[in-house]
């Protein structure tokens, strides 16, 4: 079993989330990982480099300090360890572009700030708005998704809501009148969820053998009506998005519904 030593200034999600990632594209890996986290000082880094070149590890690091990039791939070359500096070549190239030094300002990304708050404000109004429990302040949200059940509305909103946004998200139901108040909010920030047909009765019927109930909930010729419902929807009232979710993860749909809402220039 192999292990991996991963060292941030910070929290060490990223290079956790990189490391996942690169792994994936390895059947069976076999690894562990190793992390250590808030490291501040020469001393206890000097300390982690030593049990990984123990173990033989491999280690992936994170620190917006020049000194400690420098200190673990001077450790690290002259023990012959693989490592991988996850921040340092995007700190450099953007010191370049930016013409600029870096703060090396550890946990600016944790720091408490306005846009912490905005992100708190933003789950809390989308917790309320959650499948159209609540219809007051529809117009204080920044995005109002509209869907069919098993479009994933509801992760996709949480998602957004973390990114600072103000998401109501309300279900279609061709049986059922929408809320007069969606027609009374600007209407480009309106999104309809849709999904492919045969998909969306997998997934639904997926969610029928969990609640071990009978119903037409994924009747073909049922759900054929509720995408062709949301197509006529749009053609009615032109100013609304589409999303196609089909085989999309939360993060590709949510990034499709702030470019459709929002375009694709957007400052931080």
């Amino acid at each position: 079993m192999k292990r991996i030593y991963i060292i941030s200034d910070g929290t060490g999600q990223s290079a956790l989330n990189v490391m996942k990632a690169t792994l994936l594209q390895f059947e069976d890996p076999q690894v562990k990982f190793t992390i250590y986290a808030m490291v501040d000082k020469l001393e206890k880094l000097k300390a982690i480099l030593e049990h990984a070149r123990l173990d033989n590890g491999f280690v992936a690091f994170t620190t917006v300090l020049s000194e400690f990039r420098n200190t673990i791939k001077e450790f690290c070359n002259a023990n012959n360890m693989a490592h991988c500096d996850i921040l340092g070549p995007p700190l450099d190239s953007m010191e370049s572009f930016l013409c600029k030094k870096s703060l090396e300002s550890p946990g600016l990304l944790r720091k408490v700030d306005e846009k912490y708050f905005q992100r708190i404000d933003a789950v809390e109004f989308t917790l309320s708005h959650d499948d159209g429990r609540i219809l007051e302040g529809l117009n204080e949200a920044d995005i109002i998704v509209l869907g069919l059940s098993r479009t994933s509305k509801t992760p996709t909103s949480f998602f957004l809501a973390q990114q600072g946004f103000k998401v109501a998200n309300i279900p279609l139901v061709p049986e059922l009148p929408i809320p007069e108040e969606v027609f009374k909010v600007d209407s480009n920030k309106v999104v309809c969820l849709i999904m492919d047909p045969e998909v969306l009765q997998k997934v639904r019927t997926v969610r029928l053998r969990h609640y071990k109930t009978q119903s037409k909930y994924n009747d073909m010729r049922k759900i054929f009506e509720e995408v062709e419902f949301v197509y006529e929807l749009i053609r009615k009232n032109r100013r609304w998005h589409i999303v196609d979710t089909t085989n999309k993860s939360i993060e590709e749909s949510a990034r499709e519904i702030i470019h459709s809402v929002f375009g694709r220039d957007m400052e931080l």
